[in-house]
């Protein structure tokens, strides 16, 4: 059976699906990724997550991830890939600790499986232009930050620790 092209769009879980011997390589290229090996994690996360958004998240160029795991799965390398330059991680002029009016800290829900994406949206929609929405998770939730950014939202990610990543929201 001929095992789908290696993209960027490719979701984390149909990549494991096809290529469960590349998971080692994936968690090395990504260590942010370590968070794979956890089962409630890896189907919430493997449900929307893209390698391009494990670019940005492990913040490693694009190319390198997709041309190596294409190496490894004999397919043929992309010369060219459009990186995302996010700049996710740059203070924006907008953030001030005085402006954050809602706070989501959704480790457990993503710890039970659950997703916080519909109560991030149902929050951010209610809010004053100007004010700040902060999301508390485990590692960055790169689709639900292209989601609400989708809204006409702006995002500031701040790393507290490995295991703590601050999303910051505020209406463009």
């Amino acid at each position: 059976m001929l095992k789908p092209q290696i993209t960027p769009q490719t979701r984390i879980g149909e990549f494991l699906e096809n290529y469960p011997e590349l998971e080692e390589m994936l968690i090395n290229l990504a260590p942010a990724f370590q968070k794979l090996r956890n089962p409630v994690l890896r189907r919430t996360i493997g449900r929307v997550a893209t390698l391009q958004q494990v670019a940005v998240v492990g913040d490693i160029p694009l190319a390198t991830i997709i041309n190596s795991l294409r190496n490894a799965a004999g397919q043929n390398q992309i010369t060219e890939i459009m990186n995302a330059t996010n700049n996710l991680n740059e203070k924006p002029l907008w953030f001030d600790t005085a402006k954050i009016s809602e706070i989501l800290d959704a480790r457990e829900m993503l710890e039970s499986g659950q997703h916080p994406l519909a109560e991030v949206i149902k929050r951010t929609t209610e809010m004053q232009p100007g004010r700040i929405f902060e999301l508390i998770t485990p590692f960055t939730p790169m689709p639900l930050i292209e989601k609400v950014k989708a809204n006409g939202f702006t995002a500031y990610v701040l790393t507290v620790s490995d295991s703590e990543i601050h999303t910051y929201f505020c209406k463009a």
